[in-house]
């Protein structure tokens, strides 16, 4: 399993709405130049992610997206299957009773084990743990330039 680009950019341009104010709109244009995303690209993951929630946009002079829910109810997990489907490392995962051998199967358990452990840290795993995040490392590379 690989996540595509759609996913990457897809939470790139949320975690950038994340450190924004909540009541903020943000034009595509502002996110796609900040994060060297193309704008087009952007502007139809941003449309996808307005039909799940994920996202709240609004039309006009003023309009822009934000945050369809707070940062700290938003995972990763959400995004990337939002985008990009059931997260499988295997497609014997994908719906059980897929694979004839699941039961007997050690690679199967090894599967299994693994994904759960990704799917736990992507269900734990905040848009606005990774905004904290960047903030401590930008404290962190400011602090170093300074000695």
């Amino acid at each position: 399993m690989q996540i595509t680009r759609t996913g990457e950019y897809g939470l790139r341009g949320l975690l950038f709405l994340a450190r924004q104010p909540s009541e903020k709109l943000i034009l595509v244009s502002e996110i796609s130049k900040n994060q060297n995303i193309p704008e087009t690209f952007l502007a139809k993951i941003f449309q996808r992610l307005s039909k799940t929630g994920l996202l709240r946009s609004s039309r006009g002079l003023k309009g822009g997206f934000s945050l369809g829910k707070p940062a700290n109810e938003i995972t990763m997990r959400e995004v990337i299957e939002a985008l990009e489907g059931p997260i499988a490392l295997n497609r014997c995962l994908l719906k059980e009773g897929e694979c004839r051998e699941e039961d007997v199967c050690p690679i199967h358990q090894v599967w299994e084990k693994a994904q759960e452990r990704l799917l736990e840290i992507l269900d734990t795993t905040t848009m606005e743990d990774l905004a904290e995040w960047m903030v401590r490392n930008e404290s962190k590379g400011r602090e170093e330039v300074k000695k």
